[in-house]
């Protein structure tokens, strides 16, 4: 049996211009396949192309909303972490200290019945400080170890210990600006005083008189007179009067290096018939964070 060659067949058996041999025929060319079994034509197709993007997006949204759920679950669990222990526990938001003591809550010592506030100028213009002036003193802070040679005896300090705070240029000077006190109408000094584990030294004087006008009559008498240990010290711009609304005046000096490297920050508080006086004494740098904390706790209490 002889194999048929692939020529057999001849090229006229499928013929390539069926169309142009019989123009208008009308039915359909025999070789032409079957459109039905493949796929749909492209003209179906704009048919489909609508109803796809509204799935598109239902389904994007969909995502999107589970998305927004899953942060918020874990967003709400971290605030809850966060927010209930103290912040200095959480690792990773441990706050440094930045210097403060940790004073006892400190408030305004109630007034005899019927009785103003120093700095209520429409009812009190004498600016009568009609609370008892030891407890306008601020408070110790923790850790503090008080000088127990402070107030003195019957918990007022004398005249003459008080004015040895100041470094007068000559002894007669201090004993007149003692007898002016008295001109003045002097009535208590109140003091006390504490050291921190650092070596920083507070010291608070509450110097009170009949009336704000005495009040100002004696700080005008020390202006030119510094305090001890201070006597080249410079304006310190670390306290400021308009922000420590509780107090009339406010001015405070700083010095540096002093009488063997101890450095001295003072600040005196006027506010009605009394003034406070605040002296922060240490060897080496002064802590600038305390100074401001106490100044502004001493004023509120004032006020």
């Amino acid at each position: 049996m002889t194999d048929v060659p692939d020529t057999a067949v001849p090229e006229t058996a499928v013929p390539e211009t069926t169309e142009e041999a019989a123009p208008g025929v009308t039915h359909d060319p025999a070789p032409e396949p079957d459109p039905a079994p493949g796929p749909a034509p492209e003209a179906a197709a704009p048919a489909e192309g609508p109803a796809r993007p509204p799935r598109r997006r239902l389904r994007a949204a969909a995502r999107w909303t589970a998305a927004v759920l899953v942060f918020a679950a874990f967003g709400g669990a971290a605030t809850y972490a966060v927010a209930q222990p103290e912040r200095t526990k959480i690792p990773g938001l441990k706050t440094p200290g930045d210097g403060r003591w940790t004073y006892p809550p400190v408030a305004l010592p109630k007034l005899p019945a019927g009785r103003p506030r120093p700095l209520d100028a429409a009812a009190n213009p004498a600016g009568v400080h009609y609370a008892d002036l030891r407890s306008l003193l601020l408070p110790l802070p923790e850790q503090a170890v008080a000088d127990r040679s402070f107030p003195g005896t019957k918990g007022w300090l004398p005249s003459a210990d008080y004015l040895k705070r100041y470094d007068f240029e000559f002894p007669d000077t201090a004993r007149d600006t003692r007898l002016e006190l008295q001109d003045d109408a002097l009535r208590h000094i109140a003091a006390r005083a504490w050291t921190m584990p650092d070596g920083t030294r507070t010291e608070i004087y509450l110097v009170q008189f009949l009336t704000a006008g005495h009040r100002n009559s004696h700080y005008a008498q020390l202006a030119g007179v510094p305090v001890r240990g201070a006597r080249d010290a410079v304006d310190d711009g670390t306290v400021q009067s308009k922000s420590i609304p509780s107090a009339e005046t406010v001015y405070a000096q700083a010095k540096a290096g002093a009488h063997g490297g101890v450095s001295t920050r003072t600040a005196i508080l006027g506010a009605g018939d009394t003034y406070a006086l605040v002296v922060q004494t240490r060897k080496g740098a002064l802590p600038e964070v305390p100074f401001r904390q106490t100044v502004r706790l001493q004023a509120q209490l004032l006020g």
